[in-house]
């Protein structure tokens, strides 16, 4: 009875391989867990530790970028992603992460910054107000902010970057540079995304109005030259930055590519804290 429980048992370890390494990881199963040990089993973190992914999770002491690496790594393969994407990211994270290449340079006025203006950790995120992708995306991370330990140290850095092809992208962009010469650029923006399928025109000034803004004193803005000013300047500087798409995000100047959703986001300026 024993030897036969025992057989049993060593069987179903050997037909179902566990990763064994994060709860995450450990929650994968099918295509989804053969992908994630694909990856940690021949990828390297990009500190901290020389062997791969899976053996750095073996070592003990454990150091946190590989398990940090590990969560990503299953986080996107149980969204199907492909080992070769999430290759990718994953090297597109090492030299965002990496200090060996000089940050840009980037504007930070205090009416464009969510959060505490004197972090170490700036987030600058350049964006379309008329970007669908962006009013999916960019609210997501500011609520994911709001409930984290993080959300006192860091700065998250609004740049506009209105998009010729999203229709009303300029008088969207006005509009929101407008609410930040009140104060209220970040809510303006969130509301404008939260109301991204009804957006005209007439609804940027009822926005305002609702969010606490003098009516006249906003559509003044809206036709001021220093508001059209500090757009065309933004735009310019994510030009010279080699801003193409939105939203793009710089992580204490240097840019962020790859698989990058709101959870890549955060888990990157955890790192950059060193949480």
């Amino acid at each position: 009875m024993i030897r036969s429980l025992w057989i049993s048992l060593s069987l179903l370890f050997i037909s179902s391989p566990v990763l064994a390494q994060t709860p995450l990881c450990d929650g994968l199963s099918g295509e989804a867990q053969k992908t994630a040990k694909s990856v940690m089993d021949t990828s390297f973190p990009y500190d901290c530790c020389d062997k791969s992914i899976s053996e750095c999770l073996k070592s003990a002491p454990t150091c946190k970028l590989p398990v940090r690496l590990a969560n990503e790594v299953c986080r996107l393969a149980g969204n199907g992603k492909s080992v070769q994407d999430i290759k990718h990211s994953l090297d597109q994270r090492a030299m965002a992460m990496s200090t060996m290449k000089p940050p840009v340079k980037i504007d930070m006025k205090p009416e464009h910054v969510w959060g505490n203006p004197e972090a170490k950790v700036v987030l600058s995120v350049y964006l379309c107000a008329r970007c669908p992708y962006c009013s999916r995306h960019v609210p997501k991370l500011i609520k994911m902010l709001e409930n984290s330990p993080i959300k006192d140290k860091v700065a998250v850095n609004l740049r506009l970057f209105p998009i010729k092809s999203h229709e009303n992208s300029t008088p969207a962009a006005l509009g929101v540079e407008a609410a930040a010469k009140l104060g209220k650029a970040w809510p303006y923006l969130l509301k404008s995304y939260e109301n991204f399928d009804t957006y005209t025109k007439n609804k940027m000034t009822e926005w305002a109005v609702e969010l606490g803004m003098d009516e006249q004193q906003y559509a003044a803005l809206l036709q001021d030259a220093a508001v059209r000013q500090g757009v065309v300047e933004s735009k310019k500087e994510g030009l010279v930055n080699s801003v193409e798409s939105t939203p793009t995000f710089f992580i204490n100047g240097r840019k962020i590519q790859g698989l990058f959703d709101a959870e890549s986001i955060m888990s990157m300026l955890e790192e950059a804290l060193g949480m």
